[in-house]
């Protein structure tokens, strides 16, 4: 308790209130546009599979295999009364998501001995809920999602909502690499987030635990301690048997021939060209990072576990599919998406919190990766206008 008010006692409010107005008023004119307006999304089949669950008459109630979405809208929709309908209630929900994203961000990035770092970081928390990758060959091909990786996305609700819990996840897999012994308690909280984020989306889990294993081999060959506990009860042990629900939900009917098969390439390039190209241009700023603290990479947990998991969930997104009808779904693309965010967020703050103070040697360094990070900023302005004023998102 007497952590917990030096805490509150030491928290700039001010920052921490103009944070959380400001992402409030820059978010919710796209969300309410996207959700309200008929435009190429994927709200309305989550609002129906919701509508499913409320009243099984609708249809014939198909199990979902991660269904949390919905009934957060349910409870959201219940909880007011059935004042706020289900799609009133998705426009609330994905707002108070990029606030509570942005919010973690702020404070995972923590407190320093700057003038004016807090508002810095809040500034860094802000703009790393709107970075988008820089979509220079949209002069040529005219698509500014296709083909890259994304950031920004106003079309899908799952991936948004995935994105806090994923980072507070991220957060507790870092300490597990990283020569702490947890607690039980903090291992039930590392579990509880790693069951929650499979059912809100699996792409999570799907690139975690396998980044995880990359790294707990690196770790081995460094002779470095490990938290067993937390790795096999906070993360294997949920994020497997939640998956394995999914998979016998998702394709339990053997005779729909969908399954998951290797597709180098197939799905990303038939929506796009320049892969090779886009990949760069989503990718510049926590590349550049990377390779400023490539003799560090190994040793810091926060940046092996983030890297590990771009690694993975880049492959997921160039290399695999699902075969049959959901090939073009294109389910993978969300696993690339995923630890692109998280990765982007962890270069942010190793490089805010190792480069704040600079000497003057670092200078050029210093406005090559500021001026990678805007590029990045002012695409994601312009993805969030071209979703403003287009019926797509592509």
């Amino acid at each position: 308790m007497q952590r917990l008010r030096i805490f509150l006692k030491t928290q700039n409010w001010k920052v921490i209130l103009v944070l959380l107005l400001l992402t409030g008023l820059l978010s919710a004119p796209i969300y309410y546009h996207r959700i309200a307006v008929p435009v190429d999304t994927d709200y309305g089949s989550h609002v129906a599979f919701a509508q499913q669950i409320l009243d099984p008459d609708l249809g014939k109630g198909v199990p979902l295999s991660h269904p949390i979405l919905q009934y957060i809208l349910i409870g959201l929709h219940l909880g007011s009364g059935r004042l706020l309908g289900l799609y009133a209630s998705l426009m609330v929900l994905q707002v108070l998501v990029q606030v509570f994203t942005a919010l973690i961000i702020y404070f995972w990035i923590g407190p320093a001995e700057q003038n004016h770092w807090d508002w810095l970081r809040a500034g860094a928390a802000i703009s790393l809920t709107f970075v988008a990758p820089i979509m220079l060959l949209a002069f040529r091909d005219g698509l500014f999602y296709y083909g890259y990786i994304g950031l920004a996305n106003y079309h899908n609700p799952t991936i948004h909502l995935l994105k806090p819990f994923a980072l507070l996840s991220l957060i507790f897999a870092s300490r597990a690499v990283s020569n702490e012994t947890s607690r039980w308690g903090t291992i039930g909280m590392a579990a509880a987030l790693m069951v929650l984020a499979t059912w809100i989306k699996p792409n999570y889990s799907l690139a975690i635990l396998p980044a995880l294993g990359l790294v707990v081999g690196i770790r081995l060959l460094q002779r470095m301690r490990l938290d067993w506990k937390m790795l096999a009860f906070g993360f294997y042990l949920p994020g497997v048997a939640i998956l394995l629900i999914q998979w016998l939900i998702d394709f339990q009917d053997i005779q729909s021939g969908t399954g998951i098969i290797f597709a180098p390439f197939t799905i990303e390039g038939s929506y796009s060209g320049f892969l090779a190209i886009k990949f760069l241009l989503s990718t510049f700023m926590p590349l550049l990072v990377l390779v400023i603290a490539r003799r560090r990479l190994l040793q810091d947990p926060d940046l092996l576990v983030a890297s590990a998991g771009f690694i993975v969930g880049a492959a997921q997104f160039y290399l695999l599919a699902e075969s049959g009808d959901r090939m073009y779904h294109a389910n993978f693309r969300w696993s690339g998406q995923i630890m692109l965010f998280l990765l982007f967020v962890v270069t942010v703050r190793w490089y805010l919190r190792q480069r704040v103070q600079l000497k003057a040697k670092h200078f050029l360094e210093k406005i090559l990766v500021y001026g990678m990070y805007l590029a990045h900023l002012i695409a994601g302005v312009v993805y969030y206008i071209y979703c403003m004023v287009s019926i797509h998102y592509r």
